[in-house]
């Protein structure tokens, strides 16, 4: 991490009481015995040690229907060791790819992330055969960070057949903005430099507009892919405005996308109070 970010995390630290881009759930343990699967672990489709994924199938006979899942960590933590509950995925029926991908922490930016997400999703499609998973039944999950890079998924129209979000920051601009509200309704310019650091334009601020545009799934064009938004009404890690600006974009390009706002809901995943799983259900194992 570089001096500058190291700086900048323990201001925002001493000031906010934590990260907000940068909280998740509790470490799942991986164990592929106890997710029940055969685990094909750290496959490289980049050459940075960030670029791996893991592919995880079912006890049943393929092609396997799948779930590519990236994970949160505000786009400097994270890992796909942790977070997704693999077994209650590959129990219904599901192949699950789980995904690494560079952090935003300088060189790299999100921008960085975006595409090796996008890297990783076809790298799943266009090697599925080697793990007996169905190609035209692929979906793409992801929950905050990990949100955020699904939704760009489905702007960059990858053959998925359907992509699913929860409590995801969909507009980069809205953190260029002191007056937003983020992190239990904080704003101000520590949470602006942050999003700088994020875009990678601190030192050339009359770019950041631009690179935050390019990174907002809510500022950019869509896809006709079916799209689950969810969002905890609560939340207060990324305020729910975030869901609606990307529903509202989309509706008005001439998209239907899902949105649920989950009552009293926080900053999770909102596997089945969001209908995540019966969404994917639906599409992929029909």
């Amino acid at each position: 991490m570089t001096s500058r970010v190291s700086v900048l995390v323990g201001l925002l630290v001493a000031a906010l009481g934590a990260l907000w881009w940068a909280q998740e759930p509790a470490p799942i343990e991986r164990t592929p015995a106890l997710v029940g699967a055969d685990a094909h672990l750290d496959i490289e489709y980049g050459d940075h040690e960030f670029q791996r994924f893991d592919v995880y199938t079912p006890d049943s006979p393929g092609p396997h229907p799948t779930i590519v899942w990236l994970h949160p960590g505000g786009w400097i933590a994270g890992d796909k060791a942790a977070s997704m509950p693999v077994w209650e995925w590959t129990d219904r029926g599901y192949a699950v790819g789980s995904v690494n991908y560079r952090y935003a922490i300088a060189p790299h930016t999100v921008a960085d992330s975006v595409d090796d997400a996008l890297a990783a999703v076809q790298h799943v499609l266009d090697r599925s055969g080697e793990w007996d998973l169905d190609a035209s039944r692929v979906g793409v999950y992801g929950f905050s960070a990990g949100g955020h890079l699904a939704a760009m998924i489905a702007h960059e129209q990858l053959d998925v057949a359907a992509v699913a979000i929860a409590g995801a920051p969909t507009d980069f601009t809205a953190l260029l903005d002191p007056d937003v509200r983020f992190f239990d309704g904080r704003t101000g310019a520590a949470v602006v430099a942050a999003a700088r650091d994020l875009l990678g334009c601190q030192e050339r601020i009359d770019t950041c507009h631009g690179l935050a545009v390019s990174a907002s799934p809510a500022q950019l064009s869509g896809d006709s892919v079916d799209f689950l938004i969810v969002h905890g009404a609560l939340d207060h890690i990324v305020d729910v405005d975030q869901a609606h600006r990307l529903h509202t974009h989309l509706v008005a390009a001439g998209h239907d996308p899902e949105l649920v706002i989950v009552e009293n809901g926080g900053h999770d995943p909102h596997v089945d109070e969001g209908g995540i799983a019966d969404f994917f259900d639906e599409r992929l194992l029909s």
